[in-house]
């Protein structure tokens, strides 16, 4: 049983290669492997309200709505080099931080207000994909 399947419903089906290299080729880099993964055996997922956290979710988006949504919430113009990759439900953004000089597979994870675009509003969640993982997808550092 894959670690993925415990806490998540999967809305979309498993994404495929070429949504995988239409993103990776987006983003200009490769993606983290555990993230890689996750996308190639969920392509996104969605916990209901309250299994995370008592008013929250966690919502991680298919391959092609990242780089949409990345785009429509203007990440490039107020924070650049955060790659949105979901949200808690409501109004909070989860992100990768692609701006260290760092391979992909330690991008931190963040939370970050979706109307606040701010260093100073970003919440670490993890050091890395694989531990927010770990952690059980917790939006609380």
């Amino acid at each position: 049983m894959s670690k993925y399947r415990d806490k998540f419903e999967y809305p979309e089906n498993p994404a495929s290669a070429e949504e995988i290299q239409a993103l990776e080729k987006w983003l200009g880099t490769d993606l983290p492997s555990e993230y890689k993964k996750f996308l190639l055996e969920t392509n996104g997922a969605e916990t209901p309200i309250g299994v995370q956290e008592p008013d929250d979710s966690v919502v991680l988006w298919s391959a092609k709505e990242i780089s949409e949504l990345t785009e429509a919430y203007c990440y490039e113009q107020y924070l650049p080099g955060l790659v949105a990759i979901g949200s808690d439900g409501g109004g909070e953004s989860i992100v990768f931080d692609t701006t260290h000089n760092i391979s992909s597979e330690d991008w931190p994870v963040y939370r970050v207000p979706f109307g606040d675009l701010t260093k100073e509003s970003m919440v670490l969640l993890a050091e890395n994909f694989n531990e927010w993982v770990s952690s059980g997808y917790s939006l609380k550092f």
